[in-house]
């Protein structure tokens, strides 16, 4: 098993859709249908579309859904250049009855209602194709001999990769920082939050380009960024530290991860002091990503656009130098334009108590968790809301 790698479900959808038009089970003369209203049907359709078929529309068991989405079309209508342009939403018996031989469903759905559709005459691999096994996890079957591991025992392995990273960076004279969910769980619970699975650091962009570098040679955990790792198995625009002894998958709606379990080595860079410049660059940068996006479906869900564009994404992290800005951030987190503070926040750093380490904070580490979180953020949260972002399955090797 490789260390680190993707499954893009995108992917794999198109290859399936492929076979499909090689074995001339979808044709110019059928009518394609598409069951579900997610981002899979919605996949398939620039799938299709990537190789030249039009789909009559879509198909759902849903009523309610139905009938939102076509409220939502109706009011879109004045922004159409004809009904041509609509999303065609059905429910199945209004397209599927009578039947109709020349009628081809396609599903990537984990609740495909195949019975109802073979109950109006249709067969399956001759009328409807599911083009996404959910079924089908090799990781698990890989897994099936191997304890689990639960939250604490993710904990303490990532507690244990922060200890060392701690030390050489200490050592080394490199700065650093835990932020995000890290920095948050050091201030309000002296360690982890008790939901939290992973830990985040921060680095400016000098301190993070030769911490990569020269944490690489000692050889204790193994080190992958964009710079070292072909971006088809790991697009991310940060670092990670991983443990060996473990493996993780996590299940995210267009891709699958398998990986050990890891730290996050963010780069902390300089951003424009104007507020106006600011939120300019952060555009542009969801605006990149966006392209990136569009390419990724363009292409059919293959990763290997990534490694076309991070040079693209590598000049915004290069752009303004932290040491030399007034505003500095970290570009490519679920936090957006949050994701930045003062630079005064930077200028010293204090140890304080992360379980039974202590870990660097900045000084300033307030503006910054005000800026993620809301000036609230001593607070907990309502109870159902305490619980990880992640989808993770972790085990012991």
């Amino acid at each position: 098993m490789s260390v680190y790698y993707l499954r893009s479900i995108i992917y794999e959808i198109a290859q399936e859709i492929k076979k499909l038009i090689e074995k001339n089970s979808i044709t110019n003369n059928k009518r394609i249908f598409l069951y579900g209203l997610d981002i899979y049907s919605f996949a398939m359709k620039t799938i299709l579309a990537n190789d030249g078929f039009k789909i009559d529309g879509y198909l759902s068991n849903d009523m309610e859904q139905i009938m939102t989405y076509r409220r939502q079309a109706k009011a879109s209508l004045r922004y159409l250049n004809s009904t041509r342009d609509m999303i065609h939403i059905s429910d199945i018996e209004e397209k599927l009855v009578p039947f109709d031989s020349s009628i081809v469903v396609l599903s990537a759905s984990k609740n495909c209602p195949i019975s109802r559709m073979t109950d109006l005459n249709y067969q399956v691999n001759m009328h409807i194709f599911q083009v996404f096994d959910w079924e089908q996890n090799s990781f698990a079957e890989t897994m099936s001999d191997k304890k689990r591991m639960n939250i604490k025992d993710i904990q303490s392995v990532a507690k244990e990769i922060l200890c060392k990273v701690d030390a050489f960076c200490l050592e080394n004279d490199i700065r650093y920082w835990v932020c995000g969910g890290t920095l948050l769980g050091t201030i309000r619970h002296k360690g982890f939050i008790p939901w939290d699975d992973d830990v985040d650091i921060f680095m400016p962009w000098d301190d993070y380009k030769r911490f990569i570098s020269e944490f690489s040679k000692k050889g204790m955990y193994q080190l992958i960024s964009p710079e070292n790792v072909d971006r088809r198995d790991f697009y991310g625009l940060f670092s990670k530290i991983l443990d060996d002894k473990t493996m993780v998958v996590e299940n995210e709606p267009l891709v699958r991860f398998i990986h050990p379990v890891a730290i996050d080595v963010f780069p902390l860079v300089g951003v424009p002091d104007k507020e106006e410049e600011r939120r300019l660059f952060f555009r542009r940068y969801r605006e990149l990503m966006q392209q990136v996006t569009e390419d990724f479906y363009a292409n059919n869900g293959d990763y290997n656009v990534y490694n076309k564009w991070y040079p693209a994404q590598k000049e915004f992290l290069e752009k303004y130098h932290f040491a030399e800005s007034n505003f500095v951030g970290v570009l490519g987190t679920g936090y957006g334009e949050r994701d930045y503070a003062s630079a005064s926040v930077y200028d010293a750093t204090i140890r304080l108590p992360f379980e039974d380490i202590k870990v660097n904070v900045p000084i300033g580490y307030q503006e910054y968790l005000d800026n993620l979180y809301g000036k609230d953020w001593m607070e907990l949260p309502p109870e159902e809301k305490r619980k990880s972002h992640h989808g993770m399955e972790a085990y012991w090797l």
